[in-house]
């Protein structure tokens, strides 16, 4: 009867690595069809002769770079700091109150990815500005 109790952590570690595994596999079909997709739509257009089909950048593939991953958004960075900021004070102030001093350090783990991820949006917005304030000055007088 012992041995069924180690059997209980012991599948959920298999578990959650085969799930694990069964996304980075699905999601590696997922981009391999599509890039032979796209390869057989691009010969048949060079076979007919007519101009290249661009690739559709809802996928997160793009003409020029074929990089599968795009650049960071700020708003969602931001999101995810003011989420994660709020819910590491919560969690510091729910331990505290249950009397958990000891364990309410760990709600400042949270909190610290948070700020960190806020001060990433704001280096982000920076750059977005700068890269707006360059694109304005390139453009030609009216």
């Amino acid at each position: 009867m012992n041995w069924v109790v180690f059997l209980i952590p012991i599948s959920a570690i298999v578990m959650g690595i085969g799930i694990g595994m069964l996304g980075l596999w699905t999601d590696h079909k997922r981009k391999s069809q599509l890039l032979e997709q796209v390869h057989k739509e691009r010969m048949a257009a060079i076979e007919k002769g007519i101009p290249l089909p661009a690739i559709d950048n809802g996928h997160g593939l793009t003409d020029s770079s074929r990089s599968l991953k795009s650049a960071p958004n700020p708003a969602k960075v931001l999101r995810s700091g003011v989420f994660m900021l709020g819910l590491g004070i919560v969690l510091y102030f729910a331990l505290v109150t249950v009397g958990a001093r000891e364990a309410a350090m760990f709600g400042l783990i949270p909190a610290t990815i948070g700020l960190a991820n806020l001060a990433y949006a704001a280096v982000l917005f920076d750059k977005d500005k700068k890269a707006d304030a360059n694109r304005d000055r390139d453009l030609p007088p009216l």
